[in-house]
């Protein structure tokens, strides 16, 4: 107790020099915390579930012509083959998306875009604490329905839905069972699941060969249930036996020059180790690790900062632990003493580091600007209150052993003399500390402004078709989508609307993955260079008239459709620059492409596209083909409905919104007007990127604000050291800029030499971020003029921050100086 009291009564003597080390160490374990709660949360990312490491989910691996897609889904059948072969498999259950779905309760009618179907077998395997209702039996019955807290609350307030009627616009639902919201940190998140064998109702009774036949479809997001420690590469090498008896006759049949092989992915292993396509967004390995990078500096940078502050003002000190030999204080308690100043001080930091970060979280929306839920409950987290306990702990007794053991080691007599100073090679070691800080810094500086202009690289990019001020309404029922041609024609007479067309999504839902167009990879029959007819998968739209007049998409040879030649509806077909390439093609006008879907017949190519980016820029231009809409039968039998593609001008955008929308509630007055930009759902694809730049942004400020003040308290305690110097100096004639710069100089040293090491550490790791896309800015020049700019931000910060102390020394009398001491 008596050396806190004598601690205490240090950092108020020392007011100044007792914020910079509080605030400083607090702003960085701040950080730390905030960071360690962001990767805590992605690494248990569905392992709230109790059977996790017993889960797998089927991922679909198909060879078709020789090439290889992996998909996430899975057949809806397939779990129930493999559980009929296999005991191993203990249970199973499949979700599937039940996509926008208008929902009325009452008065009250909502789109709701978070709902699937599943099996009642949902919570045997999937850990779902229920409110209300009974988890074994709420989705047995069809047509019956489980809602999360937050869609009942908007529904029905706080009564209770149990036994409440939803519909749709085909379908009515009976409400079975209330659970408590879902995490952030779940790969397939939903507001609620309506019972799986509402469609096996809708579906009917299907014979043991349709089922088999439908083997070699994907529609579900299917789970399997394990033994505890279960090798599933034991079940995979079963596989080829299964393949033979179930799937190869129907290949054969069909003439499927393919072949299949299911890839078990454990749950907890799917957010980042996912790369299937047409899976739920996944999470990025590199970020996890540059986060975690930029908080250990972070914490780095404060420590640094408080070692160097404490080893600087320890010979300050020399006299003080002069009197207290003399008066008896042994080495031991004079060691004890300064660690308990120095452990005081980092203890006090991490209260405030709390106290900021509970700021952040739960005043200022730190969790929205993040995306994901932190948490942040220290005194029920045990791990991350021990944590900041012990790592405060370390850091208190690290930085407090330099001036603990050094001070109390020298003599009586020197100390009392006040003649102990620090000697060289403390001084380099401070110097080191300092370059390296400004090192973190830059680094930091130029990799935020090179994410930045990737960023802006990517949507300023040509994607080979307008995005810009294009409206996207989708049609809702089959009435509306039989009176098409009429709504084309009514939004015309607004001379706002510079097109209108047509296209049906089969890439799934628009809002997932990468799919910025709707384009999904499909089974196609092509003709080769040879004339020889292959299979293959590629990336298809269906259309409408004037696609490519509307979205602005260029004709490279050839012709667009003509709605004036109705054959060209189930004739015709446009491809892209890439797929005459993949062909082979020398002459593609007239080649043939078709679906394999019964009664199909081949399709010759009218025209050749120019390249475009139906996919977000991580990924490159696909070979793709462009059917007209109304080519395949069962697309609008399954209720592929198109959506409207509106092109307005930019100018009138306002008076075609309010015509767009009056003429869709006269046609639908049923379904409420809905529409989205496609230039937004184009930055949508990059949000975690942008997410990312912003935060490392933030964090940058945070490394140059920890870093000055670091620096403040040196320039301080070096000016303070050099007041006699500056004295002879200014009475020998240097004017104050010359004895600003002489102090500055030393420091400018320094951000030099983090300066030049940080450019090759930036250009890696983003040399290395960039290999997440497709298509990259020219990083060498860029990375130039960032450079340049990080490091003359750096020189102006760090100037304004030494010049604070250096002008008051240097303006002062010179007599003064003199009799400094």
């Amino acid at each position: 107790m008596k050396n806190i009291t004598l601690a205490l009564r240090v950092l108020l003597k020392n007011k100044f020099y007792s914020l910079l080390n509080i605030l400083g160490l607090a702003v960085g374990l701040a950080v730390a915390i905030i960071i360690f709660l962001y990767v805590k949360s992605d690494l248990s990312f569905d392992k709230q579930h109790e059977k996790h490491a017993n889960i797998y989910r089927i991922d679909s691996k198909f060879n078709i012509g020789g090439k290889n897609d992996e998909y996430a889904l899975s057949s809806q059948f397939l779990p129930q083959f493999l559980m009929a072969e296999y005991p191993e498999i203990q249970n199973y259950t499949r979700l599937r998306t039940a996509g926008k779905v208008l929902i009325r309760s009452n008065d009250d009618q909502f789109y709701e875009d978070d709902l699937y179907y599943a099996d009642s077998s949902m919570f045997s395997l999937f850990t779902h604490e229920f409110v209300e209702g009974d988890p074994k039996t709420a989705l047995i019955e069809a047509r019956s329905m489980v809602m999360t807290e937050s869609l009942s609350k908007k529904y029905f307030g706080n009564a209770s839905p149990i036994g409440e009627i939803l519909k749709t616009d085909n379908n009515q639902f009976k409400v079975t069972g209330v659970i408590k919201d879902l995490p952030d940190n779940v790969h397939l998140k939903f507001e609620g699941l309506l019972s799986y064998s509402t469609l096996e109702v809708n579906l009917g009774a299907l014979t043991p060969q349709q089922k088999q036949g439908a083997l070699w479809g994907a529609s579900d997001f299917s789970y399997l249930l394990f033994p505890p420690n279960y090798d599933t590469d034991l079940l995979l090498d079963k596989f080829p036996d299964f393949y033979e008896k179930h799937m190869a006759p129907i290949a054969k049949l069909a003439n499927i020059n393919g072949t299949f092989a299911p890839k078990f992915t454990s749950l907890g292993d799917i957010h980042f180790s996912s790369t299937a396509q047409f899976d739920l967004p996944t999470g990025n390995r590199n970020y996890t690790y540059a986060f975690t990078a930029i908080g250990i500096f972070i914490l780095l940078l404060a420590v640094i900062n408080y070692a160097n502050l404490a080893s600087a003002r320890a010979t300050s000190r020399s006299k003080e632990v002069g009197v207290r030999k003399v008066m008896g204080s042994t080495k031991g308690s004079l060691i004890a003493q300064f660690l308990s100043e120095s452990v005081i001080i980092a203890l006090i930091s991490m209260v405030l580091a709390f106290g900021f970060v509970a700021l952040l979280v739960n005043g200022l929306g730190l969790e929205g600007l993040l995306g994901r839920e932190l948490g942040f409950h220290p005194f029920q987290d045990m791990t991350l209150l021990f944590s900041s306990i012990g790592i405060t702990l370390f850091i208190g007794f690290i930085s407090g052993m330099y001036p603990a053991f050094y001070l109390s080691a020298i003599s009586t007599v020197k100390a009392l003399k006040g003649s102990v100073k620090s000697g060289p090679g403390s001084m380099n070691m401070r110097k080191a500390m300092v370059a390296f800080q400004f090192f973190i810094s830059i680094g930091v500086i130029i990799s935020t402004l090179l994410m930045k202009d990737q960023i802006e690289f990517l949507n300023n990019k040509d994607l080979g078709f307008n995005k810009d001020n294009v409206i996207i309404v989708p049609i809702q029922d089959a009435t509306v989508n039989s009176k098409s041609e009429a709504i084309k024609n009514t939004l015309l007479e607004n001379p706002g609307i510079i097109g209108v067309t047509d296209a049906i999504a089969v890439g799934g839902d628009t809002n997932l993955g990468n799919n910025l167009l709707g384009a999904g990879k499909t089974l196609v029959k092509i003709e080769g260079a040879d004339s020889i007819v292959v299979d293959d998968t590629f990336p298809v739209l269906f259309v409408g008239d004037d696609y490519l007049k509307t979205m602005q998409l260029e004709l490279v040879s050839g012709r667009d459709f003509d709605k004036s030649q109705k054959t060209d509806e189930t004739q015709a077909v446009l491809v892209n620059e890439a797929m005459v390439e993949k062909m082979g093609w020398a002459d593609p006008i007239g080649r043939t492409v078709s679906l394999p879907f019964p009664g199909a017949v081949p399709q010759k190519v009218v025209g050749i596209v120019k390249d475009f980016n139906a996919f977000s820029l991580h990924s490159a231009v696909e070979p793709t083909v462009i059917f007209h809409k109304n080519v395949n039968p069962f697309l609008a039998a399954q209720g592929g409905f198109a959506s409207f593609h509106v092109h307005v001008r930019g100018d009138a955008l306002k008076d075609a919104m309010s015509h767009l929308e009056q003429t869709f509630r006269e046609q639908d007055p049923t379904h409420p007007f809905e529409y989205r930009f496609l230039d937004t759902r184009a930055e949508d694809l990059y949000r975690e990127d942008t997410r990312q730049s912003k935060l490392t942004g933030i964090l940058s400020y945070i490394c140059i604000f920890i870093s000055c003040l670091g620096l403040l308290g040196l320039a301080s305690f070096s000016t303070s050291q050099r007041i006699k110097e500056i004295g002879v100096r200014k009475v020998l004639g240097a004017s104050i800029f010359q004895l600003v710069y002489m102090i500055f100089r030393d420091v400018l040293v320094l951000i030099v030499i983090g300066f030049v090491i940080s450019i090759p550490v930036s250009y890696y790791v983003i040399d290395q971020w960039l290999q997440e896309f497709a298509y990259k800015m020219p990083l060498t020049q860029t990375l130039m003029l960032a450079a340049l700019l990080s490091g003359v931000l750096a020189v102006i910060v760090a100037f304004l921050t030494v010049s604070y102390h250096s002008l008051r020394a240097a303006s002062q009398n010179p007599v003064k100086a003199l009799r400094y001491e």
